[in-house]
C-alpha cells in the first residue's frame, strides 16, 4: 500500500491490558451498591473499543431498571461508577501496565522512521498517555486523539488527526469491525489486525495482518 501515515488503535491492536482493566473494575466494585463483582479479562475484551458509559451499563445490568425508575439517581451511580473504577484503572495500569502484542515495540521504532504514526481510540482521557508511559513508546507517535478529549466518535477523531496532520494517504489500523466501520466513515483504507479482540468481515478491510510485524512488508517504500 501507497501510505503517507498510520493511525493505530490501541486495545486488541498494540496491546492487550483486559486483565489489569478487570482487576480494577472487579476491586472498584465492591465500593458500589450492587456489590462485589468479579470481571474477567474475557469479559473485558468482549467490551473493548466502547465508551465507558457503555461499557459500565453492560457491566452492572442493574442500572437499566434505575434508569426507568429515577433517571438522575442513575446518572449520578453511573457517574460515580465511572469516576470511582476509571481512577482504580488508571491507578492498576500505572503499576502493572498491559501486555504489548510480539513484535509491536520493535515494528514501531521501524515505522516512525518511515512515516508518521498517530493513535485515535475510544478511550477515556488520559488513557493513552498512561499505555505509552506504561510502555516508553511515546516518541513513536506525532500525535494522538481519544473519545474522552473531545466526546468525538472514532470516525470523526481519525479525520481529525488525518486533516490536523495533512495526511494524504493515511491507514487506520483496529482489530474489530467498529474500528472498520469508522474507517469506511473517515474515508481512509482499514487494516485488520486479526490477532485482537474482533473479527471483521473480508470485505471491510484493505489489509490483514495476523502478526503486527507485518505491518512493515504492507507499507511501500
Amino acid at each position: 500500500m501507497k501510505l503517507d501515515s498510520l493511525i493505530f488503535d490501541i486495545d486488541g491492536t498494540l496491546w492487550d491490558s483486559s486483565e489489569t482493566i478487570a482487576e480494577a473494575f472487579s476491586e472498584a466494585s465492591s465500593l458500589f451498591p450492587f456489590g462485589k463483582r468479579e470481571f474477567s479479562g474475557e469479559r473485558l475484551r468482549a467490551e473493548m473499543g466502547r465508551p465507558l458509559n457503555v461499557i459500565f451499563r453492560h457491566l452492572y445490568p442493574e442500572l437499566d431498571e434505575l434508569f426507568e425508575k429515577d433517571i438522575k439517581q442513575a446518572e449520578r451511580l453511573l457517574r460515580r461508577i465511572n469516576s470511582v473504577s476509571s481512577e482504580m484503572e488508571y491507578e492498576f495500569l500505572r503499576k502493572r501496565g498491559g501486555k504489548l502484542y510480539p513484535g509491536v515495540r520493535e515494528t514501531l521504532d521501524s515505522l516512525s522512521r518511515r512515516i508518521p504514526l498517530f493513535i485515535v481510540s475510544n478511550c477515556e482521557k488520559g488513557y493513552i498517555e498512561i499505555m505509552l508511559e506504561a510502555t516508553g513508546m511515546e516518541p513513536y507517535f506525532r500525535g494522538w486523539l481519544c473519545y474522552g478529549d473531545n466526546n468525538a466518535e472514532k470516525d470523526k477523531n481519525i479525520r481529525f488527526i488525518a486533516d490536523k496532520n495533512g495526511l494524504k494517504a493515511p491507514a487506520y489500523v483496529g482489530d474489530i469491525d467498529k474500528d472498520a466501520v469508522s474507517s469506511e466513515k473517515a474515508g481512509v483504507p482499514f487494516i485488520w489486525a486479526s490477532y485482537g479482540f474482533g473479527s471483521v468481515s473480508q470485505g471491510m478491510y484493505r489489509e490483514r495482518i495476523d502478526d503486527f510485524r507485518e505491518l512493515e512488508g504492507i507499507i511501500e517504500g
